[in-house]
């Protein structure tokens, strides 16, 4: 639940608390002040403006210098970029000093982008062979440098989004080396690492993204080194190793949120919000691959020979949903009482059947439908059981997408589309009557003080 719901939900509690006599006018006011102490969103709003215009600045130098190319020498422009980069650190450094963290932030993430620019200036003037693996690869590696040394949020992004690039620009198909592949896990650990230290959200967002990429990409190695699949068969090995990480993430960033919260510190604190993070982005990751997989159910096919072959032989596919189905399992079992949970479990399953279903019964695309359709309304309910409105967008959102798509394919035949739109109004609407008045008797429970 974000902090402007929260706020609303409790001021009317408040209100009806005191109305009832329940708390005092002097704790209400004690409540309602340490509210307002509390940084609200609308006080970030100088931080990101700042952040845009620092970047704003950093292109406006990158601009002068090449509209200017051929008029500043050579020793100049390398002056200029030694004396920004070292100029940027002082003052970060100083800053920093006296407690200053936001404007340090900014003046590293200033520097990061001076050397990013740097770097192509550098290579232009020298002529340089274009190596835009390498070149990405050293940006990753200047701007985690600068993360860690300055604690700079900003230049972790920056570092996390070279880190990734890299991963495109090695090779297609990925080929990767001993050497690459230890790299990829150390950027992804210095990432982590820096995230649980000094958390922020869109540095979770971005490690998650990481961690998908290179998952994805050592995936996609293996499946190529190893198997014999065709290109437009990759695709259908993809979708359910990416379906089984964004379950691993939901069940077992659930189940590690409550053993993260107590920790004292930063760490602890970065960990039970990167645990969170990731819970929604799994959830996110899992609807994208539900959603994908009843497109190509519909729009293209797979060699049901290869499905039993290749697909189901690969060992990290498995492992990953073993992995998940632990996870679900512990997380069932302490959900005990706990309807959103509950729902949660059921519309992960769901969606982790979707890819699934795709390829071991290609032509049973009703089957496909119904399991997408299902795994959605499942998430909106979980978001509305467990007041979780990124849940709930998310189910939203995938229903209205996956019907949209369903009213697209069967637009030929009128007749068939009108059954199977009237079949699926009846189900929701019964789900939502079953649900509304079991809802009504455990709201009627709590108030007389009998056990649901």
């Amino acid at each position: 639940m974000d902090r402007s719901h929260y706020r609303k939900l409790l001021e009317a509690d408040l209100a009806r608390w005191l109305e009832k006599g329940w708390i005092g006018t002097e704790g209400a006011g004690h409540i309602r002040a340490e509210l307002a102490a509390a940084p609200r969103a609308a006080s970030r709003l100088p931080a990101l403006f700042a952040g845009i215009g620092t970047i704003c600045l950093a292109l406006a130098v990158a601009a002068f210098v090449a509209a200017n190319w051929e008029a500043i020498p050579r020793p100049a422009k390398l002056a200029g970029i030694a004396v920004l980069l070292l100029g940027a650190h002082g003052f970060a450094a100083a800053m920093a000093a006296r407690g200053r963290t936001g404007i340090a932030d900014l003046a590293t993430m200033f520097a990061t982008l001076v050397f990013v620019s740097g770097m192509s200036l550098v290579g232009q003037m020298y002529h340089l062979p274009v190596d835009w693996a390498g070149g990405a690869l050293l940006v990753a590696a200047g701007a985690l440098a600068a993360a860690w040394i300055c604690g700079s949020r900003a230049s972790l992004v920056a570092g996390a989004i070279a880190a990734i690039t890299w991963l495109a620009w090695i090779g297609d198909p990925p080929r990767p080396t001993l050497a690459e592949t230890t790299i990829a896990l150390v950027l992804l650990a210095l990432t982590a690492g820096h995230v649980l230290r000094r958390t922020s959200l869109a540095g979770r967002w971005i490690v998650l993204l990481q961690a998908t990429s290179v998952y994805g990409w050592l995936f996609a190695a293996l499946l190529e080194a190893r198997y014999t699949l065709s290109s437009s068969d990759m695709e259908f090995a993809v979708l359910p190793a990416f379906a089984g990480l964004g379950a691993v993430l939901v069940a077992w960033a659930r189940v590690l949120a409550a053993r993260a919260e107590p920790l004292a510190g930063d760490t602890g604190e970065g960990a039970a919000r990167l645990a969170g993070s990731a819970d929604t982005y799994g959830l996110l990751l899992l609807a994208g691959t539900a959603l994908l997989s009843l497109v190509l159910g519909f729009f293209d096919a797979l060699d049901k020979g290869v499905a039993a072959r290749e697909l189901l032989s690969v060992w990290p596919l498995w492992l990953t949903l073993v992995l998940a189905v632990a996870g679900l399992a512990i997380m069932f079992a302490r959900a005990s009482g706990d309807q959103a949970a509950q729902a949660l479990v059921a519309a992960v399953l769901l969606m982790l059947a979707c890819p699934l279903a795709l390829i071991t019964a290609p032509e049973a695309r009703v089957v496909l439908a119904a399991l997408v359709l299902g795994a959605m309304v499942a998430t909106s309910a979980a978001g509305s059981l467990g007041d979780n409105r990124g849940w709930s967008a998310t189910g939203n959102l995938g229903i209205a997408l996956a019907l949209l798509f369903l009213l697209y394919v069967t637009v030929g035949s009128l007749l068939g589309q009108s059954v199977f739109f009237l079949v699926a109004g009846i189900v929701l609407v019964a789900v939502a009557i079953v649900a509304a008045r079991r809802m009504r008797r455990q709201r009627a429970e709590t108030v007389t003080g009998e056990p649901s």
